[in-house]
């Protein structure tokens, strides 16, 4: 009996991680016609003459660009945090390895942490933009790389958990 609902749910959250992967692309792409080109970079500007170098580059109609997109991107954190932290679970469960299962737990923490310093990010930029400071743009800078670190690793997790559920599953005898 336990086997079988413990398949059940894997089997929803297998559903559950292609669905909400799914919509982070797609939001994703939406996201891409209201981005400045160089919102990474503004991110990861790290003194205040980088950042304003960047908001000088955008004028005024990119700085309203650069909003909306902060904006639109409160949503896209929960999604990829969300995503990612299911693919970490559905990819270790693949895997069929135990430390992969418990580190699982630790990687979707993780997706959601990273999130975390994503809100703080957007805070810190929309802060930025209206009163450019170095605090703000030390804020920024130092939550994008935490974020960027964190997805980076993830997604190896899931790279990894999947190319051994996949070997295990073309090499089993």
């Amino acid at each position: 009996m336990f086997i079988v609902l413990y398949s059940i749910v894997m089997k929803n959250q297998t559903r559950s991680f292609w669905l909400v992967a799914a919509i982070s692309i797609l939001w994703a792409f939406i996201m891409r016609f209201y981005t400045p080109g160089n919102i990474v970079q503004f991110e990861l500007a790290h003194s205040v003459d980088v950042a304003d170098k960047i908001i000088q580059d955008w004028g005024a109609a990119g700085i309203e660009q650069a909003i909306l997109s902060i904006y639109l991107d409160f949503v896209f954190l929960i999604l990829y945090s969300w995503a990612i932290g299911l693919g970490c679970r559905v990819a270790a469960e693949f895997s069929d390895i135990q430390l992969f299962k418990d580190s699982s737990i630790f990687f979707m923490r993780a997706s959601w942490f990273a999130g975390t310093c994503d809100l703080i990010e957007n805070f810190s930029m929309l802060f930025t933009l209206s009163h450019l400071n170095e605090f703000s743009v030390s804020m920024s800078f130092y939550f994008a790389v935490i974020k960027f670190l964190i997805v980076a690793i993830a997604l190896i997790f899931i790279l990894l958990t999947s190319s051994v559920g996949l070997f295990k599953m073309v090499y089993k005898k």
